[in-house]
């Protein structure tokens, strides 16, 4: 965890570009094949990073299942995706440096896939959670719900995208009202015909 948690301050101070071994393990203040006897290799150690900073969104996915039919779709739909804006605000520079190098890259995505890990599972948990507010009748039945959880999910990693390029600060007031506009309204499309019609 050390050597982790020395690669993540290094990534933020230094980047990805200048990110050593030798210079790990001097902030970590440990001999640099003890970095060895833990991690294959660098390209673990950032992954390892990248873990540290979507843990939270992690836990929210993992905990979502527990609040469908709970609280409003609205809401819950908020929490899910600030989570991801704000985990992706962090990693956001991280991951355009890992594109920019192709060796590293492929080494990346090796570790994703021996893990079975991704992005994608995210969203199919997202898909899940809709799918079951659908049944309960709180989202439209018109609504294709894997569409839609992928939908919300590039609206939220845009987002965080966009906010990193224009050097625009993470400020969780602003980003929470942001995605709350954005939910509300693709939310007038996405109630229930019956409500539709009352109204």
């Amino acid at each position: 965890q050390n050597i982790i948690n020395a690669t993540d301050r290094l990534l933020q101070t230094h980047g990805l570009a200048r990110l050593t071994t030798r210079a790990i393990a001097r902030e970590a203040k440990v001999a640099e094949g003890l970095i060895y006897h833990h991690f294959k290799d660098k390209a673990e150690l950032i992954f390892e990073s990248i873990l540290i900073r979507v843990s939270e969104t992690k836990d929210v996915m993992q905990n979502l299942p527990l609040e469908v039919g709970k609280h409003t779709l609205l809401k819950n739909l908020e929490d899910v995706l600030l989570s991801v804006y704000h985990a992706h605000y962090e990693i956001t520079p991280i991951i355009n440096s890992i594109f920019a190098d192709q060796k590293l890259h492929i080494r990346i995505q090796e570790i994703v896939k021996e893990r079975n890990m991704g992005p994608q599972y995210a969203i199919e948990g997202l898909d899940v959670y809709l799918a079951a507010e659908q049944r309960l009748g709180r989202l439209s039945d018109t609504v294709d719900a894997k569409v839609l959880a992928k939908c919300l999910w590039m609206l939220s990693t845009q987002a965080a995208m966009l906010d990193r390029l224009m050097e625009i600060e993470s400020d969780k007031t602003r980003a929470s009202r942001e995605i709350r506009g954005y939910l509300q309204t693709l939310m007038k499309g996405f109630e229930p015909r019956e409500k539709v019609k009352k109204k």
